[in-house]
């Protein structure tokens, strides 16, 4: 029989081959690889992954095939050949180009009169100018001359204490002005903290009765940054619906479960947290397990109303609750000694776990602060982003505020008018006298309060030339008839201005007043009368 020979076939023989190359290509491959900085960790993170879970690491491969066969597909790439263009004719393309039209860069010029000038600096009598109709004053062709001007009495700006123009406190600040500088040219937390900075948070905490303050360089950002640093996602946060436009914003960026109760209700407050208690049994959810917060004002921005603090209070601690106060505009304005709602009260500063304030309303001078303990001042050092990130309140202002708050510490008497705040509870009284009798109008404002809120009441809606259905933008065309008429008879009001389509709650179109201790009785009763007669004459005289 004869013998075969096996001849191997050519695939056969090729496999080692192709092996050995494939081998020897992924080592010089793998050599070239580890030359790269940090390339031994990439390849130690795939053989673990590849370890603990195969099909992660084929699903990952996969992810960079898609991403590569993805980006050599993209259009976004600026193909010059044009393929992936849509053919336009000339024809076509003119008038596209003649249909368009650009969006404008500003918004329209509001209509009607232009506020009011000031020249010079703003105090309880500054001297004005009022823009004519059509006239700009920024216009850099034609410049508005600021010579002339006529002086009047200020009821818009918020200069309660008087001390806006105190020479006391601008000698001290332009002492520190010269010795500092302007800015503090960085965040508290670097370089940007000086000597005088931290002798304001030792004034506000000595003036406060409390262990601790820190401040903030804006007022604004101070509540809206204090909130979220304590209050997180998951956490429970119950306040009134009348809180201001900077609460707001705190608490939505939160990110809290929020329980809100009707402005002032403080029936309402205790029903809404009886409910959480509640539902903490009815889900077997520890009340430890959440941060839990109400969240109010001292005197309500919106409206000028005041919190009943004491029963907020009682319902803090029955329910074990933790209280934000925003005192913005009740610092330095309520109580003997401008120390705020809780002085009005007589309850101690300390027993409000977190208390914040604007040294711009209430001192005359600029930025926030919140008083506390010590646990809730160093906390924010480092979570409150108005804090961390915003550059250092300015030396001269911060001098400015110590100021204020020394002559703040003054003991007031009823016979020494040396004390900013003597004469201003005589001054709203003067004021509400003239104020309250008219039919026309409504106060929602508490009678303590030195800023005062003027609505126009459902009723005079008729006089007035308009119905109840009538727009928001009818009712601040009236409010701004009074607010130009008192200007023509020298005395400077305001309107509320409002965000209106970020407001979580509708107010009504109100004007602000706000009554000045630096004014006299006879200047407070001549201002009250040209208010009087303009809202009557506006809006007819009405029925209490």
């Amino acid at each position: 029989m004869a013998a075969y020979q096996a001849i191997p076939s050519p695939s056969a023989s090729a496999i080692p081959e192709l092996l050995a190359a494939f081998n020897s290509n992924f080592a010089r491959l793998n050599t070239l690889a580890s030359r790269l900085p940090g390339s031994a960790i990439a390849w130690r993170y795939l053989k673990a992954s590849h370890q603990d879970d195969p099909i992660r690491t084929l699903l990952e491969i996969a992810l960079v095939f898609f991403v590569i066969r993805t980006y050599a597909q993209s259009r976004t790439k600026g193909d010059s050949s044009g393929k992936n263009f849509v053919k336009l004719s000339e024809k076509e393309i003119d008038e596209l180009v003649a249909e368009w039209t650009p969006e404008p860069l500003l918004p329209d010029a509001p209509q009607g009169s232009l506020p009011p000038i000031i020249i010079g600096p703003i105090g309880p009598r500054p001297r004005v100018i009022f823009p004519t109709a059509g006239q700009s004053p920024h216009d850099p062709v034609n410049p508005m001359s600021l010579e002339g001007g006529k002086i009047v009495l200020n009821l818009a700006s918020s200069n309660f204490s008087g001390l806006a123009g105190n020479e006391r406190v601008r000698d001290k600040a332009v002492e520190c002005l010269r010795r500092y500088g302007v800015g503090s040219c960085g965040p508290p937390g670097f370089y940007g903290t000086f000597d005088v900075h931290m002798e304001l948070e030792r004034d506000l905490a000595a003036f406060l009765s409390v262990p601790s303050a820190i401040i903030y360089s804006h007022a604004f950002s101070t509540i809206s940054s204090v909130i979220p640093s304590f209050s997180k996602r998951g956490d429970i946060i119950v306040a009134d619906r009348g809180v201001n436009f900077a609460i707001q914003k705190g608490i939505q960026i939160s990110r809290s479960t929020v329980r809100w109760y009707e402005h002032g209700d403080y029936e309402g407050l205790e029903r809404v947290l009886e409910g959480i208690r509640k539902e903490d049994k009815r889900y077997g959810r520890k009340p430890t397990a959440s941060r839990r917060f109400i969240v109010t004002e001292g005197i309500f921005e919106n409206d000028g109303s005041m919190v009943d603090l004491p029963k907020v209070m009682e319902l803090k601690l029955k329910y074990k609750y933790r209280l934000i106060l925003d005192e913005g505009w009740s610092f330095g304005t309520v109580g003997k000694t401008g120390r705020g709602v809780t002085e009005v009260f007589d309850i101690p500063t300390a027993s409000v776990d977190i208390l914040t304030g604007s040294m711009a309303v209430g001192l005359c001078s600029g930025g926030g602060f919140c008083a506390g303990s010590l646990d809730v001042v160093a906390h924010q050092r480092i979570n409150s982003p108005g804090f961390v990130f915003s550059a250092a309140i300015p030396p001269l202002l911060a001098v400015a505020s110590s100021e204020a708050l020394a002559l703040l510490c003054i003991p007031p008497t009823s016979t020494d008018p040396s004390h900013p705040l003597s004469t201003l509870p005589e001054n709203v009284r003067t004021l509400r006298q003239i104020l309250d009798p008219i039919g026309s109008i409504e106060i929602p404002s508490a009678a303590v309060s030195p800023m005062i809120h003027i609505t126009i009441k459902p009723t005079s809606y008729s006089t007035a030339g308009f119905t109840t259905e009538s727009p928001r933008e009818e009712q601040e065309r009236k409010l701004q008839d009074v607010v130009d008429s008192c200007a023509e008879n020298g005395v400077l009001v305001t309107r509320v201005k409002r965000n209106w389509d970020q407001e979580m709650v509708e107010h009504k179109p109100s004007l602000r007043i706000c009554v000045s201790s630096a004014l006299t009785k006879k200047e407070i009763e001549k201002a009250g009368t040209v208010l009087k007669a303009a809202l009557v004459k506006t809006l007819g005289k009405g029925r209490k």
